[in-house]
């Protein structure tokens, strides 16, 4: 029977397959030059066979060195966001899908993204893939498969899966298989269970499996800090992502009012500090075999070293009711930002720029549905006043909840990010000041 074992090599094996092919392409060098001093006719065709080989033991040796395919868990429409966050992080080979991002490379990579990325949910490391039409077939492929380098002893495995367009469509069925494949595969390595809890996730798409393991245990939305929390937070993800979808620089004034329990403010902190997101984070892939513990440590060291002390203009946070203060407060000084914040109450429609402030950036996450007892649709209208009447010259980003708000706004829309958010979908409306509110025209 032919092993189906791990499609990709592992580091190791990686490593002395292009070391012996480094001996061997010297050795081949010696021989060229031996034979172009003793038959100079064979110069061209030596030189042509050398730098060949050369070549494709370059092409392995890139291939060698990124031997991990890896996916990024976002929420739908923050695709093209954590797209540009992989490439800043040197990922490779990104391609973005709905819902989340596959990418390649090496454990940096792993560790690089899994503590430095802000728009992303989680992050999972492919164990294989296959093809399999038979719960008893998908169970033998997953049991040839290299488990043992991403579950630890003891550990509790707990299997997902999702199918479409494929003759395995009984979800329940297809992890029950998974997991007695897995523990075919390892044995009695997962019969005393210790507590830790392992994420393994089957997505079956036209018969083709693709078999993947949670490298982050908790999502990575949930930072640590928001423990004091309003009415329908935001997540710490999406937020993040506003304030890089507004290409929003430190040296920009940011005011964030209905701040409530202060996620956008603390993001925007943590960014303009260079802070990373998940540095506190427990991941999983610590008790890993394939963890290499000296390269977790360059590679938080290196990210902890980036921090900047505090930013040069404290970002301006309001909201109206004393509740919802002091848990921005809390949540920011949790996240080691409170000093980074200036905290007043603030009613927004009465709400003005300082004076002799520079115009900067507001960003608007007003009350909606569950956040609000008071018409949503005039409350939109009311605002839609304010920043036309004392923000001109502002860049303002609005979340809106659909066509009516944004029409009671009654500000053109520049773009607009649409993105799924408490199963809802919700659209990030940059409505920047431009001529078309200096001349106090409404749409």
């Amino acid at each position: 029977m032919v092993s189906m074992r791990s499609k990709l090599p592992t580091p190791a094996l990686a490593n002395l397959a292009i070391a012996v092919l480094l001996l061997a392409l010297a050795v081949l060098g010696l021989k060229i030059l031996n034979r172009i001093s003793t038959h100079p006719e064979l110069t061209s065709t030596s030189l042509q066979a050398f730098l060949l080989s050369y070549c494709l033991l370059l092409f392995y040796s890139a291939r060698m060195k990124q031997p991990y395919q890896f996916y990024a868990v976002v929420l739908p429409g923050l695709e093209s966001l954590a797209v540009q966050e992989l490439t800043s992080l040197s990922a490779h080979n990104i391609q973005a899908g709905q819902g989340g991002v596959r990418f390649a490379g090496t454990l940096d990579t792993l560790y690089r993204v899994s503590l430095r990325a802000r728009c992303m949910t989680r992050i999972q490391v492919r164990v294989g893939k296959c093809h399999a039409m038979m719960l008893a077939e998908l169970q033998h492929h997953v049991a040839n498969m290299a488990w043992e380098r991403f579950l630890p002893k003891g550990c509790k495995v707990v299997v997902q899966a999702s199918a479409e367009k494929s003759k395995l469509m009984h979800t329940d069925k297809i992890a029950e298989h998974v997991l007695a494949g897995i523990k075919d595969a390892l044995g009695k390595r997962l019969d005393k269970e210790d507590g830790r809890e392992q994420q393994v996730y089957v997505h079956i798409n036209n018969n083709r499996c693709d078999i993947r393991v949670d490298a982050s245990g908790e999502r990575l939305d949930r930072r640590g800090y928001r423990l004091a929390s309003a009415k329908a937070p935001m997540r710490e993800t999406l937020a993040a992502a506003v304030v890089q979808w507004m290409d929003w620089k430190s040296d920009e004034a940011l005011l964030v009012p209905m701040c409530g329990s202060g996620t956008l403010a603390i993001e925007a902190a943590l960014m303009g500090r260079k802070m990373a997101p998940n540095i506190q984070h427990d991941f999983p892939f610590k008790d890993w075999d394939i963890f290499k513990e000296k390269a977790w440590l360059r590679v938080l060291e290196k990210t902890s070293a980036m921090a900047q002390d505090a930013l040069a203009n404290k970002i301006d946070v309001s909201d109206i009711h004393v509740g919802a203060l002091t848990a921005c407060k809390e949540n920011a000084e949790r996240a080691g930002v409170l000093a980074d914040l200036h905290v007043q109450q603030q009613d927004v429609q009465k709400l003005k720029p300082a004076k002799d402030a520079k115009a900067g950036l507001m960003i608007c996450n007003p009350p909606y549905g569950l956040r609000i007892e008071m018409d949503g649709i005039q409350f939109y209208r009311e605002l839609g006043h304010v920043l036309r009447d004392s923000f001109v010259g502002w860049r303002v980003a609005v979340m809106c909840p659909d066509w009516k708000h944004e029409k009671a706004l009654s500000l053109p829309v520049r773009r607009r990010l649409r993105v799924k958010h408490g199963g809802l979908w919700l659209d990030v409306l940059d409505v920047s000041s431009n001529d078309v509110w200096s001349k106090g025209e409404v749409p």
